[in-house]
């Protein structure tokens, strides 16, 4: 590392956090050196010199495997951030005179599309200004559709053995309610106190075992106060004080009026992205699918899609800042390659 004369720290070896990355996902420095083609003696020393380059200790090393230190989860996102723009970058620079253009459709559900994905469409038009993205929202995910889509994301593997289906997060469900609706109405503390809440249901949910049908049997009717098939009217019923809803754990992320409810209600299942391997070799198509994976649905660094249930904490507010953070860099670094 070296520092400018405005006394700002400078990267001299990147190649140095391509490693960092690779130890970090795979949590073993010998899987590492074995998916990067190189010794596990080369990728402990590299990692030694970023460590002592930076000054401080990305990962606590043992038998069991590597683990990240505070410091090394702090840095990982920004890590990833570049090695996806840098992928990117270079990928557009070996186009069409780094141009990506066309149109690419996608097929997702009202809920996601409105409380996650829209978050992160100004960072995707910066990135690909000459794409014409056709979001096509649909609140029944699990209906058959006869209309063709470049990309489908959906919560049930498709039955059509032409398409390409792969997981792209795993979602977490569990109650919420609303701040105004806790103070009106107290804040439920065990399954048997919702009798006295307003409780609000999804259709989507019937088809899932996480329905508050599944929780309560015979006894959901006298639960349930508001059912609709909308998950976005849902979610602005709960934030609005209405009542007491299931809804992915990320909404704490985007409404911090909302209270989690750990209950010991709660369900979980798989997004996939399916798609047509001829249309995904469209650059157009190649670039959302990249950028859903990579930024969206970033499972490394994103806890709320990871497999393993978490109860959603302060951290990730401080997790998700982090992550924002290189987008707004980006928006206001050079796009010029990407405006062609």
């Amino acid at each position: 590392m070296a520092y400018s004369k405005k006394g700002e720290l400078q990267v001299d070896r990147w190649d140095d956090f391509r490693l960092f990355v690779a130890v970090a996902n795979s949590s073993s420095i010998k899987r590492a050196a074995g998916i990067l083609g190189t010794t596990q003696s080369a990728v402990s020393k590299r990692l030694d010199r970023l460590e002592k380059s930076l000054g401080t200790r990305l990962f606590d090393r043992g038998a069991t495997g590597t683990k990240l230190t505070y410091q090394g989860e702090r840095i990982l996102p920004r890590a990833l951030a570049a090695q996806h723009e840098l992928t990117l970058a270079l990928s557009e620079a070996k186009g069409a005179g780094g141009r990506v253009e066309g149109d690419c459709s996608v097929l997702l559900g009202d809920g996601v599309a409105n409380y996650w994905v829209s978050r992160f469409l100004p960072r995707y038009f910066d990135l690909y200004p000459n794409i014409e993205l056709r979001m096509i929202l649909d609140h029944d995910l699990s209906a058959p559709r006869n209309e063709v889509f470049d990309i489908r994301l959906h919560y049930f593997e498709p039955s059509n053995s032409e398409q390409i289906a792969r997981p792209i997060a795993t979602v977490h469900f569990m109650p919420f309610a609303s701040r105004s609706y806790v103070a009106k109405h107290g804040l439920p503390g065990s399954k048997e106190d919702l009798q006295s809440h307003r409780v609000l249901d999804l259709s989507q949910y019937l088809s899932t075992s996480g329905s508050w049908a599944a929780w309560f049997g015979k006894d959901n009717d006298k639960y349930t106060s508001l059912f609709t098939n909308q998950s976005a009217f849902l979610a602005h019923c709960v934030t609005s004080g209405v009542g007491v809803g299931l809804m992915p754990t990320y909404m704490v992320l985007v409404a911090p009026d909302l209270i989690p409810l750990d209950l010991g209600l709660k369900f979980t299942t798989k997004l996939f992205a399916s798609y047509h391997r001829e249309r995904s070799l469209k650059p157009q198509v190649k670039s959302t699918l990249s950028f859903l994976r990579n930024v969206v649905f970033d499972r490394r660094s994103m806890p709320w899609f990871r497999d393993e249930f978490a109860v959603p904490g302060d951290e990730w507010l401080e997790i998700f800042g982090r992550l924002e953070e290189p987008a707004r860099e980006y928006n206001g670094s050079s796009l010029e390659m990407a405006r062609r």
